[in-house]
């Protein structure tokens, strides 16, 4: 019985050790436990951020790659061009190179031109004053219209980019004059600012149904262009040709016609004149045309006539008047096709040669843009002259 309490004290001891063993094995795998977890989680944190950078790289590169592409204007252009020319000028003399290309240029020629011209390509830039002028607008029922000035200050002239022909500083060159006007401006915010990269001495053709068209016209004549306001007349097929709903119509009332053109020539100021669109019926009838060109020539304007059909009058009732007038030799890019606007640019060029000047029309598309740019980079090696519109009026024969 004395040894009760030593047996007794030796088994409690016996029963202590392995417990204690157990609570150290416990918390030692907790711990590992714990450890375990905590480099799991590091891991991944850091495979989460190696995809992110390695996505981040990817998409740079991808960028890169887009960007080289869009310089590429001319990429699937054949199927493009075979679609615009069905579809915007087969089966008319018409040249539906205002609104319609402008809109149909597909979107793929507009993003594989969108880099637009290299700024080393840009020519003289020369800006022009803001428009209006004092003294050359006054408020008409839609807002303000071209009038005379005083001091025999005339819109046609005043609102022109000086050229060789009619600087002091610089005397006239023999050379071949060639003048160039893009229209459809305003209609397509991309084409606009692409056409408005262009030379300065290219002229613009502003569409009376863009937006924001005073704003463009502030930024065409800082970069240096001149520009025309495009008057919608009637075509042979109207109303299935329908250049829009202030068109021009023959047989209708001076009154009417009159009313619809103060509507058309309020849209924007700082034009040097107007060029119609299509009108292959409207400018064959002089007694519709006579009434119109009246009116602008009273106002100082000069007019272009576009010539979408061979039998147009109007050019000539124009010098019958005394008015400052222009007529399109050749439509640049009837076929959205770049051989086409290339072998165009050289016929244009050859006009220029036998008759001493030149005047061609094309059209907003990123494609024609792009090649009328590379065209003029080496234009007066070749024995030519870049001028505005306003450069050569009255100087074309009129047969």
């Amino acid at each position: 019985m004395d040894d009760a309490p030593e047996l007794t004290s030796m088994t409690r001891q016996r029963n202590i050790r392995p417990l204690l063993a157990a609570w150290i094995f416990v918390f030692v795998m907790l711990g590992a436990a714990f450890a375990w977890l905590s480099l799991s989680s590091d891991n991944n944190v850091a495979s989460e951020e190696k995809p992110a950078l390695g996505h981040g790289a990817d998409a740079a590169s991808s960028d890169h790659s887009s960007i080289i592409t869009a310089k590429d204007p001319e990429e699937k252009s054949g199927e493009h061009s075979k679609h615009a020319g069905a579809e915007e000028h087969a089966g008319t003399e018409e040249h539906a190179g205002t609104e319609e290309p402008a809109a149909s240029g597909d979107t793929g020629h507009q993003d594989k031109a969108s880099s637009g011209p290299s700024p080393e390509m840009i020519t003289d830039r020369h800006s022009l004053p803001k428009a209006p002028l004092d003294g050359l607008v006054m408020m008409g029922a839609h807002g303000p219209l071209p009038v005379l000035g005083p001091d025999s200050m005339v819109a046609w002239k005043e609102y022109a980019r000086p050229s060789p022909i009619d600087a002091q500083s610089s005397p006239p060159t023999d050379l071949p004059k060639i003048a160039l006007i893009v229209t459809g401006i305003g209609l397509n915010k991309k084409a606009t600012e692409l056409a408005i990269k262009l030379p300065g001495e290219v002229d613009l053709g502003f569409s009376p149904y863009g937006r924001h068209l005073q704003d463009w016209m502030d930024k065409a004549r800082k970069y240096g262009h001149e520009s025309f306001l495009m008057i919608p007349t009637e075509p042979l097929k109207y109303p299935e040709n329908d250049p829009g709903p202030q068109t021009l119509l023959t047989g209708a009332s001076p009154r009417d016609n009159l009313k619809k053109l103060d509507w058309l020539l309020s849209r924007v100021t700082g034009y040097v004149g107007v060029i119609n669109e299509m009108g292959s019926k409207f400018t064959t009838s002089e007694a519709d045309v006579m009434p119109i060109l009246e009116d602008l020539n009273g106002r100082g304007l000069m007019f272009l006539d576009s010539r979408s059909t061979r039998f147009s009058i109007a050019a000539k009732l124009a010098r019958r008047i005394s008015m400052p007038r222009a007529y399109n030799n050749l439509f640049i890019d009837h076929i959205i096709s770049a051989n086409e606007i290339r072998q165009n640019l050289t016929k244009l060029e050859n006009t220029a040669r036998t008759y001493g000047s030149a005047v061609g029309v094309a059209s907003a598309v990123p494609l024609t843009m792009r090649e009328i740019e590379i065209w003029t980079q080496d234009l007066s090696a070749r024995g030519f002259e870049l001028v505005p519109i306003t450069a050569i009026a009255g100087r074309q024969p009129i047969r």
